[in-house]
């Protein structure tokens, strides 16, 4: 998979190296960007119910849609969409469940866009700031309920959430780009359990964290706007 990877980089790299030679092409200026991404979540540990929780990795899906202010600001805004992730409560061995996240989230991006030397014109590496809201679907595993004996539900609010990192753009043309971006978000909510009991749901709540690193690659078509 790593050798997969490192040969879409430099494929990238030397497809918008060649086709922009003698091109002044990484302005956005004034124009709407559409872009489709595909980034890896990874978790960072947590606790879920005063047990040691230990989450997967997973993949991620979006869509964003950016606008350039100026050659220096962008503002953006993505929804994306998380492949199933797996919980599992490693003080007990048990598999929870699984949940989905959706982030809404809107960003600023701080691009440095140089002019000289000439050859960096194509390439634009940038900060990216904002924030969001997460939605958070879960799922009870039938091995979590055996645990208790009982029916179980889990009852996950949302969470508003912070994200800051780091991304760069290569241009192989004045519309489309290919970039790679690595960022950090932090997110925390609440998670209500609910288990049946012969008097009645045994509910209980406790805060939970979504705190990731979010890194994966993006391709964005510009086009300007009112054109």
């Amino acid at each position: 998979m790593r050798k997969y990877l490192i040969g879409l980089v430099v494929g990238v790299f030397m497809l918008v190296s060649g086709l922009a030679e003698a091109q002044t092409i990484s302005d956005t200026s004034h124009k709407v960007g559409v872009g489709f991404r595909v980034n890896g979540i990874l978790p960072s540990e947590d606790t879920f119910f005063d047990h040691e929780l230990d989450t997967k990795n997973q993949a991620m899906l979006g869509a964003s849609l950016s606008y350039g202010v100026n050659e220096w600001l962008t503002l953006e805004a993505a929804f994306d969409y998380s492949l199933d992730i797996d919980l599992k409560d490693k003080t007990d061995n048990v598999k929870i469940g699984k949940i989905n996240v959706y982030p809404l989230t809107f960003s600023a991006q701080l691009r440095y866009l140089t002019k000289d030397p000439q050859y960096y014109t194509w390439m634009v590496p940038y900060i990216t700031l904002g924030f969001g809201y997460y939605f958070v679907d879960g799922d009870v595993a039938g091995e979590y309920e055996k645990h208790w004996g009982n029916e179980v539900n889990l009852d996950f609010d949302g969470a508003w959430g912070g994200h800051v990192g780091l991304g760069i753009d290569f241009f192989a043309s004045e519309r489309l780009a290919v970039g790679f971006e690595a960022r950090y978000f932090w997110a925390s909510g609440e998670v209500e359990r609910a288990v049946d009991t012969p008097v009645g749901p045994s509910k209980k709540e406790v805060d939970y964290d979504l705190n990731s690193w979010m890194i994966g690659a993006n391709i964005k078509y510009y086009f300007d706007l009112g054109k």
